[in-house]
């Protein structure tokens, strides 16, 4: 297939992640169903509409595309959005940042019983308040990340790990699909394991630090001058709030 000439609709493109091949210790939210931690077996099928609805939102107005290394348990693996928490989708009580975020109405696909409260993390909303102080609308941007499924350690699927070379070879063909549905938008790698995985494929990518693991305020002034950086045409409507 010719991904330059190639149209892609968002039903499509998640028709694509959830024919991706099953792989050891990783969980494809679009497709597989956790008993032990999901809500009930139509939670796959939640998580795919959600994903759907989100790339609809943002066909014809996506300009930035950040990248980051793969879901966490606690975000996209039960949202089916890149760094998007429950809290921030579909929270049980209004929040500022979930009022902001004005997401396609969603429904947490997380257990009750496991989890009393939709589940946050940490990332998500570093990422959503960024942006969206920063002055970029919420759908002028897309999040994703390199490795689309969820990959965990052995035996637990409430943990995180690094995704391998040769699970990021398998789903290599995904981001341009991305690409050629949101019609080539900018790029921003966030983190060393998303430069690596996007060198071959977009070598104009900006890079900045993930904010995990203390990099919080090194990604917010990355993404400050990023926004500096943007030409003055892009950046008139996002940055009048900032």
């Amino acid at each position: 297939m010719n991904l330059k000439t190639a149209t892609f609709t968002p039903a499509a493109f998640v028709e694509q992640l959830q024919a991706l091949p099953s792989m050891p210790n990783v969980f494809n939210p679009w497709r597989d169903y956790d008993e032990h931690n999901d809500s009930n077996a139509d939670a796959p099928t939640q998580r795919a509409e959600q994903l759907r609805l989100y790339f609809e939102q943002r066909l014809k107005t996506t300009r930035l595309v950040l990248v980051a290394e793969a879901p966490s348990w606690r975000g996209a693996k039960f949202t089916g959005i890149a760094m998007t928490s429950e809290r921030i989708l579909c929270p049980e009580r209004p929040n500022s940042l979930a009022s902001k975020a004005m997401l396609p109405p969603g429904r947490r696909t997380s257990c009750p019983g496991h989890f009393p409260r939709s589940m946050a993390e940490q990332t998500a909303t570093i990422v959503w308040s960024k942006l969206l102080d920063s002055g970029f609308r919420p759908d002028e941007f897309v999040l994703w990340n390199a490795f689309p499924c969820h990959p965990y350690e052995v035996g637990n699927p409430r943990s995180n790990r690094r995704p391998k070379l040769d699970e990021l070879k398998v789903t290599a063909h995904i981001f341009p699909s991305l690409l050629t549905m949101l019609r080539q938008p900018k790029v921003i790698a966030v983190g060393r394991i998303a430069e690596t995985a996007l060198h071959k494929l977009d070598p104009s990518a900006t890079s900045v630090r993930h904010p995990a693991m203390g990099g919080a305020t090194k990604f917010r002034e990355a993404m400050e001058q990023f926004v500096k950086n943007l030409p003055r045409q892009n950046t008139d409507k996002r940055t009048q709030h900032a």
